[in-house]
Parts: structure tokens; sequence; C-alpha cells
């Protein structure tokens, strides 16, 4: 089984990303992979170097997924994503209600340690994930999670890859976890 990380697509220039989280939450506490109270209203801000592109995911700490790409996962069967409406306000201050914060539910420690890179860091310590393999028994058929390893990580199965690639969301990249470089 092969597995791939669901984020923003980089190769896309000057695309926004969430340039500070709102004051009513603290981002460690969104990637861990727990239910969520709902937050009530937030209002997001994205970076300055945005233009009007938008794509089916803004990423940073905490990723948006647009209302288009929320209902192609819900129509795909993915239940383990909690959705919280946000008032997306560009470098204009125009205000855009498209998008809802996504917190996934479930935090997996799948990575199979001896067919991954993973290089050791200075202050000790769990070491930094590179390029690496999910082990698939560790996954327990989760179609999508977070990577307990590397939490701001959304990791997806091959058969969600192929589903996603069928609707063809723009901006977004779907990137085998062998392809990670650490970013």
């Amino acid at each position: 089984m092969n597995y791939f990380i669901l984020m923003q697509d980089p190769r896309i220039p000057h695309q926004p990303h969430v340039a500070r989280c709102p004051d009513t939450i603290d981002p460690l506490d969104w990637i861990n992979g727990r239910i969520m109270p709902d937050p009530g209203p937030m209002g997001v801000k994205l970076s300055h170097k945005e233009e009007r592109f938008r794509g089916g995911i803004i990423g940073g700490l905490l990723p948006l997924f647009h209302q288009y790409f929320i209902d192609e996962l819900t129509r795909l069967g993915i239940d383990n994503i909690q959705y919280f409406p946000v008032e997306l306000e560009d470098s204009e201050g125009n205000v855009e209600y498209t998008y809802s914060l996504a917190n996934v539910i479930g935090l997996i420690e799948a990575v199979n340690v001896n067919a991954s890179v993973i290089k050791p860091r200075a202050s000790g310590g769990h070491g930094r994930l590179f390029s690496f393999k999910i082990d698939h028994h560790k996954a327990r058929d989760h179609r999508l999670f977070r990577l307990a390893e590397a939490p701001t990580l959304i990791i997806i199965d091959e058969y969600l890859w192929k589903d996603i690639l069928a609707f063809n969301p723009p901006g977004v990249m779907l990137l085998p976890t062998e392809r990670y470089d650490g970013y």
C-alpha cells in the first residue's frame, strides 16, 4: 500500500497561507488528532503575498479546506474530519466565507522506521522525518490521518489518492511519502 501527503501545492507561485491563527485557539491543540470543541466564529488572516488564486487547501500550521473539497471528501466517505467555518480575510480586507478549518481526527504512529530516512536532531530527542514509508498494519485501514511522528502532515492511502486524483481539485498536491524532504 502506498501513502501520500495531502497538502497545498507549493509549485503554484504566490499562493496564500494562514498568516496568523485566531487568538481564541492554540494551533498545537489542533494537530493532535483529537476531537475539538467548536471554537465559535473565527477570523483568519491570509499572508500578504497572496494573489486571487484559492485552491482546495490553504496551508499553514492549520489547514483550511474549500467547501468544494469538503463536499468531495464527504462524498468519498471521509468522516474523521471536523470542519469549522472561517471568515477568511485577505491583505486588502476582503472577506471570504468558502473555507473551513479542517481538524483531522486520528493521530497514528505509523512510520516504518526501517524503510525511512530519519535524520538526528542536534538537540537530541526524536529525529527529523524525511523520505518515509508507512507501515500499513500500523495505519489500520485509515484512509486519512495525521502522522504521530510529524503531526503537521496529513496522510492519505492510495485508494483515497486515486479518488482525489479523479476529482482533481486545484491547488492540492498529493506527494508520495517517499518524496518528502522534511519541508
